[in-house]
């Protein structure tokens, strides 16, 4: 017998008998579907139940874990206020952080002046220059055990040697570029940061301490060769102009006729104020970017802000921000180019070369868009809990601090009073050091006299 014609025929009589089902029997197809398969097990097959179920399973695994990753993307459901006011919350004003200037003196200055300045001791509390800095670059040995020689009266002073060449069969002979820095500044003391900055030519650096109101605050100020000066980290005019006036009365002495220009720069501004709410920064940068066409880069994984860019021209009376065209280039030449950066919690950053009236324009422009689109871009409002700040564990860090004595009491020895220093107590210090260093022989010791190590925990 053909097992072909056996197999045609169970299909006939299957296909026969839910013709006859479907026709004698009232309702759905679907319900006449299942009897079918319920009065005939041995045509069903288990495996497709099984099947169904381990997909349905791994779906709901699948959903779970879209979930679990947009929680991370998108703000939980639960934080957001499902009804928002009609109109946004008022933001707060705008806040200048620092600035930094530049101001123009009326001649040159020579560079000699930077060992002639004082340079009070940190612990005085007092106005003065407590550090300065230069970078010195010299082409011959004499040169260099010049500098040497003015620093062997330094009762505190770092070397950092950038380069040296010493060799007479060269074809660069002798070359010796190291920066100096005498003194001692809140930086030194409380950061923990170990790489070392570099220093640029033609200028010297003091760090000058002044008070304002009940407390001192110290001010990185760069005079160039040219007669100019840079000076970062000013909040108003009234800081400026004492801190130029401080550096005026210490350079005069050396310059007699030396005065400053009315004319000064700013390099560089910060600000920041917070919008009050919220932001939902996917639906506020396709705003920013598709409907006010400022040019916006939004990448969270590099940077959790959006940072955008708003040209401001001068020649046009209505300010939208957007980048003048290739075509227009050469017709507006006086645009100034400002950045600010829009955080979730609210906060906005506008750091740029420009003045604060064009800061305050840029505000304003904020602002609106903010009031504009409150209600697509708010999530939740903040509230006061939100402002509260929360504790958190500080780390704890460690700093050795090398103090250098030409004292005659040793603090090893116990001497209970003043006494010079004698042959004995020179072989006792020296012994007390030979221990220490075997114990640690990766340091090196570079002691005049002997050396005391204090310990600060920063916090």
């Amino acid at each position: 017998m053909n097992i072909n014609n056996i197999l045609n025929d169970n299909i006939d009589d299957e296909w026969s008998l839910f013709m006859s089902k479907s026709n004698s029997e009232t309702g759905s197809f679907g319900s006449n579907f299942v009897n079918f398969n319920a009065t005939n097990n041995k045509y069903t097959n288990s495996s497709d139940d099984e099947s169904s179920s381990e997909e349905d399973e791994t779906n709901t695994k699948f959903d779970k874990s879209c979930a679990k990753k947009n929680k991370f993307n998108k703000e939980e459901p639960s934080l957001l206020n499902l009804t928002l006011p009609d109109e946004a919350p008022k933001p707060t004003e705008i806040y200048v952080s620092t600035k930094s200037k530049i101001a123009y003196l009326n001649q040159p200055i020579n560079l000699k002046v930077f060992w002639e300045i004082p340079v009070i001791p940190y612990y005085m509390p007092q106005d003065g220059i407590i550090k300065k800095q230069m970078k010195f670059n010299s082409k011959s040995k004499e040169e260099t055990d010049e500098i040497l020689a003015k620093l062997e009266d330094v009762p505190y002073y770092e070397e950092t040697i950038m380069s040296h060449i010493d060799n007479p069969n060269g074809r660069i002979k002798f070359k010796d570029i190291r920066k100096v820095s005498i003194g001692l500044s809140k930086k030194d003391i409380m950061s923990y940061r170990s790489k070392k900055k570099q220093a640029f030519y033609n200028c010297f650096v003091v760090i000058l301490r002044l008070k304002f109101g009940n407390d001192f605050k110290e001010f990185h100020v760069k005079v160039f060769n040219t007669g100019q000066l840079e000076i970062p980290g000013i909040q108003n005019d009234e800081m400026f102009e004492k801190v130029l006036v401080y550096i005026m009365d210490l350079l005069k002495p050396f310059h007699p006729n030396l005065s400053y220009k009315d004319k000064s720069d700013t390099v560089l501004i910060n600000s920041n104020f917070n919008c009050g709410f919220y932001i939902n920064r996917e639906v506020l940068y396709e705003l920013l970017k598709y409907k006010y066409g400022l040019q916006s880069i939004y990448d969270p994984c590099s940077y959790p802000g959006i940072q955008s860019k708003f040209y401001y021209n001068s020649d046009l009376e209505i300010q939208d921000g957007k980048q003048i065209t290739s075509e227009n280039k050469e017709k507006y030449k006086n645009v100034l180019e400002v950045s600010f950066m829009i955080f979730r919690t609210g906060s906005v950053l506008i750091v740029g070369k420009c003045d604060v009236d064009i800061l305050v324009k840029v505000y304003d422009f904020l602002t609106n868009i903010f009031r504009t689109e409150f209600k697509s871009i708010c999530q939740r409002l903040i509230v006061a809990s939100d402002k509260v700040n929360k504790q958190k564990n500080k780390k704890i860090r460690k700093k050795i601090i090398h103090n250098y004595y030409e004292h005659p009491l040793h603090p090893i020895l116990e001497l209970n009073e003043f006494q010079p220093i004698t042959n004995n107590i020179v072989d006792e210090i020296k012994d007390e050091h030979t221990k220490a260093n075997t114990k640690k022989q990766n340091k090196k010791s570079k002691t005049k006299i002997f050396k005391e190590e204090v310990e600060f925990v920063l916090e």
